[in-house]
C-alpha cells in the first residue's frame, strides 16, 4: 500500500512540476517591443519563472492589472538584476513579448525603474 500511495505522490508531483514550468508559447514572439508603464502591485522573484503584478493605468481615471511574467532567479542574477530594487508600490516600465491570446499578460525581457535604471537580458 505504500508502494502505492508514494506512486500516486510521486505522479502528482510531476504533473504539477510539468504544468508550472512552461514554454512562452503564450507570447507573442514576433511583438518584442510592447511596453506597458505603471506601478507595481506585487513581485515573486522565483523559479522557474518570476512574476510580477502591475497597474497600469488607462487613458482615464482608471487601471488595468496586468500579469508580467519574467525569467527565473538564476538568469536574473547572472544578468544583474538587483532583487531589493524592484518592490511593490515603484512605478517601472517593462518590455517584452504581450499575450498571444490578447490576455492582460506579458513576458518581460526588461524593466526600467523610476531613477533610469534598466535591467535586461
Amino acid at each position: 500500500m505504500l508502494g502505492r500511495a508514494s506512486l500516486v505522490l510521486f505522479a502528482l508531483t510531476v504533473a504539477a512540476a510539468a504544468t508550472a514550468h512552461h514554454s512562452p508559447v503564450a507570447f507573442d514572439t514576433g511583438v518584442t517591443d510592447f511596453t506597458l508603464t505603471g506601478e507595481i502591485e506585487s513581485v515573486d522573484i522565483r523559479n522557474p519563472h518570476s512574476v510580477m503584478t502591475l497597474r497600469v493605468p488607462n487613458g482615464d481615471d482608471s487601471t488595468t492589472t496586468w500579469h508580467i511574467e519574467f525569467s527565473s532567479v538564476n538568469l536574473l542574477l547572472r544578468r544583474g538584476w538587483d532583487f531589493e530594487r524592484i518592490k511593490a508600490g515603484d512605478t517601472v516600465t517593462c518590455t517584452g513579448n504581450p499575450s498571444a491570446l490578447g490576455l492582460n499578460e506579458m513576458y518581460m525581457w526588461s524593466i526600467v525603474l523610476a531613477d533610469g535604471t534598466e535591467f535586461g537580458r
